[in-house]
C-alpha cells in the first residue's frame, strides 16, 4: 500500500521531467529554423540538427565501446567523427547566417563520408563496418538534392570500389570475400537510386504545394473580377504604410471613388455591360498611378487608392485627373456606348487617427461628392476640387 501511494505521488512529477526534457530537446533540434520563413529551409534545419545529434550521440557511444573492447584506433576515430558532428551540430547556433544550414550539412556529409571509408578500411567491429555505408545514399540526397546527392554518391562509390576491389585487398587492412563486396556495391547502388527517385519526387511535391499556396495566396488577395487588391490585401497595405508614415512622419492620402449611377448601368445595359465597366476603370486606375500607389476594389463599385508619401494638394490632381480620365472614357460594347464618371473623396491621414478613422472620414467625403452632383471630387476641407459640374 506504502508501494503505491508513493508511485501514484511520484508519476505525475516524472512525467512532468519527462515533458520537460522532450520540450527542451525539441527546441534544441530546432535552433535557428524560427528565422526562416521558407518551410524547405526550416525543415533542412531540422534534420539537420537531428542527424548531427544522432550522429554525435551514435559515435560517442560506439567510440567508448571501442575503448572498452580495446580496439584504440576504432575508438578514436569514432571520437573524431563524434566530435565533428557536435561541431555541425553546434556551427548554427554560434554562425547564425543564412547559408549556416548549408556549411553544417556540408560537414556531416563529409564527416560521414570520411567516417564511412574508414570502417571499409579498417573493417570496424568484427568486419561489420561496411554494412554502415547504406546510410550514404539517403543523407547525400537530403542534403545536396537530386544533382549533388548523386554527384556526391557516385564519388563515394568511387572510393568504395577503389578500396575492396583493388587486388590482392592492398588498401584495406581486412579481407572481404568477392560476394560480399559484390552484394554491397549493388546495395549502395540499389539504395541511391531509390534515394534518388524519393528525393525527386519529395522536390516535386513540394514545388507543386509552393505553387498552389502562392496561387491560393494569390486568390486570397486578388479581387477575381477585376484583378486588383481586394479589401483584404489593402488592409494589410494601409497597416504597413500606415506604420511607416507614422515613423518617419510622412504624408499619406486615400482616395475613395466610387462609380456614379452603377445600379442604373445595370439595369439597363444588364449586370454583364456593368462587370466590363468596373474591369476597364480599373485598368485605367492601374494605368493612371504610380507603382507606389495601391489600388483595390473596396466593395461593389467602391474602389480605394492609397498614395504614400502624397500632400493633400498632390492627391487631389492625381483625383482630378483620375475624374477626368473616366469621364472622357466611353465602354463600347456590342454596339452600345456607356458613359461613365466617378466621385471621389480625398482624406489627407493624420498619423494620430486610426486607419478607420480615416476611411470613415473619406466615405463622409464620398458621400459628400455624392450629395453635390457626383462626377467631382472632395477634399479634406469638404469643398470640391472643381465647381463648374452640373449634377448628373
Amino acid at each position: 500500500m506504502g508501494l503505491f501511494f508513493s508511485l501514484s505521488h511520484r508519476t505525475p512529477r516524472a512525467t512532468a521531467n519527462t515533458t520537460v526534457i522532450i520540450q527542451r530537446l525539441v527546441d534544441y533540434l530546432n535552433r535557428g529554423a524560427d528565422k526562416h520563413s521558407d518551410p524547405e529551409t526550416r525543415h533542412k534545419i531540422l534534420i539537420t540538427n537531428l542527424f548531427g545529434f544522432v550522429g554525435f550521440a551514435l559515435t560517442l557511444v560506439m567510440g567508448i565501446n571501442a575503448f572498452f573492447k580495446e580496439i584504440w584506433l576504432l575508438g578514436v576515430s569514432l571520437f573524431i567523427a563524434s566530435a565533428v558532428f557536435f561541431v555541425s551540430l553546434e556551427h548554427q547556433r554560434f554562425f547564425r547566417t543564412p547559408t549556416s544550414h548549408q556549411i553544417s550539412g556540408n560537414l556531416l556529409q563529409l564527416n560521414l563520408s570520411a567516417l564511412m571509408l574508414y570502417l571499409v578500411y579498417s573493417g570496424g567491429s568484427n568486419n561489420t563496418g561496411p554494412l554502415w555505408i547504406v546510410l550514404v545514399p539517403p543523407v547525400m540526397m537530403f542534403f545536396s538534392g537530386l544533382k549533388g546527392g548523386l554527384r556526391n554518391t557516385l564519388l563515394f562509390t568511387l572510393c568504395y570500389c577503389l578500396l575492396v576491389f583493388y587486388p590482392d585487398n592492398a588498401l584495406v587492412q581486412v579481407h572481404y570475400s568477392d560476394e560480399f563486396k559484390t552484394r554491397l556495391l549493388l546495395t549502395l547502388l540499389t539504395l541511391t537510386v531509390l534515394s534518388g527517385y524519393y528525393e525527386h519526387s519529395r522536390f516535386q511535391a513540394f514545388l507543386q504545394i509552393r505553387e498552389l499556396s502562392a496561387k491560393f495566396e494569390q486568390q486570397a488577395h486578388i479581387d477575381p473580377l477585376t484583378q486588383i487588391a481586394n479589401r483584404r490585401a489593402m488592409m494589410k497595405q494601409l497597416k504597413g504604410e500606415y506604420s511607416r508614415a507614422t515613423r518617419h512622419q510622412e504624408s499619406m492620402c486615400l482616395l475613395l471613388l466610387d462609380v456614379d449611377h452603377f445600379k442604373r448601368i445595370n439595369d439597363i445595359y444588364g449586370h454583364h455591360i456593368g462587370d466590363e465597366v468596373l474591369k476597364s476603370i480599373s485598368q485605367l486606375f492601374v494605368n493612371r498611378l504610380r507603382k507606389q500607389d495601391v489600388i483595390s476594389r473596396w466593395g461593389g463599385e467602391e474602389f480605394l487608392i492609397l498614395l504614400p508619401q502624397t500632400t493633400e494638394q498632390d492627391a487631389i490632381e492625381v483625383a482630378e485627373a483620375i475624374r477626368q480620365q473616366v469621364e472622357e472614357f466611353t465602354l463600347e460594347q456590342a454596339g452600345k456606348k456607356v458613359a461613365i464618371t466617378v466621385s471621389i473623396g480625398v482624406w489627407a491621414v493624420d498619423v494620430e487617427e486610426s486607419i478607420d478613422e480615416a476611411i470613415q472620414q473619406a466615405d463622409k467625403l464620398l458621400y459628400l461628392a455624392k450629395h453635390q452632383g457626383r462626377n467631382r471630387v472632395i477634399a479634406t476641407e469638404g469643398k470640391p476640387s472643381i465647381n463648374t459640374m452640373e449634377p448628373q
